[in-house]
C-alpha cells in the first residue's frame, strides 16, 4: 500500500525510451549539483491515462560514486521534487542528471537549486 508521501508510479519515468525523448527532444538547463531536462509534451501527445500529469526520472550514474552515494542523490532529487510538484505545471517530463557536486549536500540545499532551475525553465506555476 503507498502512503500519501510517495511519489506515485504514474508520475516516475520508467522506460529508455522516455529518457531518449528527454535528452533529445527536451530544454537543457544546467545546475551546479544536476542537470534538468524538461519536456513540454500538449495534451493530445500523451495517452488518456497520462493527461494532465508530470513525468519525472532520475540518472545518477557511477561517476557521483558508489551505490551509497546514489542512491541517497536520487533519494534526495526525488524527495525536492515531490515537495515541490504542486508548484509545477502539468503535461510535463522531466529528467534530472545528478552531478559529483551533490555529494554531502541537505535536502534544503538541493531543494533551492531544484527550484531556481525550475524557474529558469518556466516551468513554475505564477501565482
Amino acid at each position: 500500500m503507498q502512503g500519501s508521501h510517495t511519489l506515485p508510479r504514474n508520475e516516475r519515468l520508467q522506460r529508455g525510451s522516455q529518457f531518449r525523448q528527454a535528452y533529445e527532444q527536451g530544454r537543457k538547463f544546467v545546475g551546479k549539483m544536476f542537470v534538468l531536462y524538461v519536456v513540454d509534451q500538449p495534451p493530445a501527445a500523451r495517452t488518456p491515462a497520462e493527461r494532465a500529469t508530470r513525468g519525472v526520472g532520475v540518472v545518477t550514474s557511477r561517476k557521483i560514486g558508489n551505490a551509497v552515494t546514489r542512491n541517497r542523490a536520487r533519494r534526495l532529487l526525488r524527495e525536492a521534487y515531490r515537495l515541490n510538484k504542486q508548484e509545477l505545471k502539468t503535461n510535463l517530463q522531466i529528467v534530472m542528471v545528478a552531478r559529483s557536486a551533490m555529494n554531502g549536500k541537505r535536502r534544503q540545499e538541493v531543494e533551492t537549486e531544484l527550484l531556481r532551475l525550475f524557474r529558469a525553465a518556466g516551468i513554475l506555476n505564477e501565482t
